[in-house]
């Protein structure tokens, strides 16, 4: 599994509800680095749902709301890290990955 190397936390002022994006990994394409992020959207006593944040390149891809598993959004994102996948193409990924 991937190790969480920072944790931040973002406060939406509404009380309950929080959004949480933990730092995955950086790897190199096409010479830019790409980061991957975690994001856990919880609010209240309902569960967390977790969702991806990928940089690179001046661009910026959040895909939130992708499963309420922690297990699978791990194998999503080490997959997503293996394969170098960029910000414009996550969505793309995640989408076939859903699907199968």
């Amino acid at each position: 599994m991937l190790s969480y190397i920072k944790a931040g936390r973002i406060g939406f002022g509404w009380g309950a509800i929080s959004l949480r994006r933990r730092f995955v990994a950086t790897v190199q394409c096409c010479g830019r680095p790409v980061r991957y992020y975690l994001l856990a959207d919880g609010s209240g006593n309902e569960r967390w749902m977790y969702g991806i944040l990928v940089e690179g390149g001046g661009d910026r891809e959040a895909i939130h709301g992708i499963t309420a598993s922690r297990l699978r959004i791990q194998t999503l994102l080490e997959r997503l890290v293996r394969g170098r996948v960029t910000p414009v193409s996550v969505r793309d990924v995640v989408e076939d990955w859903l699907l199968t």
